[in-house]
């Protein structure tokens, strides 16, 4: 866990994204070198995804809202996962951070419709990849276009 959370890519500045080969190339091969079983690497998994969240918020100037209250949506695959859901609330406590989990439409489908979105701007030839979130050099136009036919 603790050479999981020492990797050079968590003290990166914001903005910043995360390619699949660091999940694929980096954290799946040190996990295996372990030899844990499938429970273990999982449960230290678990404890990583939730401590680095907490770390990437803790490195944020949140302002509490007008409400009192501080609240973090969580959607996709892992909204459905109540013990890391439980753990990344765990990890939110001290921030006073409640976790918020929407109907599950919204859990399963919202990055079907982010991405049916990053399509309509590609093919209207509007930017789709903005550096404010990437941390990209400058906004670029991504994905190719198949208009059918043989590729």
């Amino acid at each position: 866990l603790n050479e999981l959370n020492q990797q050079a890519y968590y003290a990166q500045p914001f903005p910043k994204s995360l390619a699949n080969d660091f999940g694929t190339d980096v954290i799946y091969p040190l996990i295996q070198s372990y030899q844990l079983s499938v429970e273990d690497a999982l449960r230290t998994y678990v404890e990583h995804i939730s401590m680095q969240l907490a770390a990437a918020l803790q490195k944020i100037d949140i302002t509490k809202p007008p409400t009192g209250h501080l609240s973090m949506m969580i959607t996709g695959g892992g909204a459905h996962h109540q013990f890391l859901v439980s753990r990344i609330q765990e990890n939110l406590n001290d921030m006073e951070i409640q976790i918020e989990l929407p109907d599950d439409d919204i859990i399963d489908y919202k990055e079907a419709l982010i991405m049916a979105f990053i399509g309509v701007l590609r093919w209207r030839q509007e930017y789709n990849v903005v550096s404010f979130a990437t941390g990209a050099g400058r906004d670029s136009i991504g994905g190719a276009l198949w208009l059918g036919g043989d590729a």
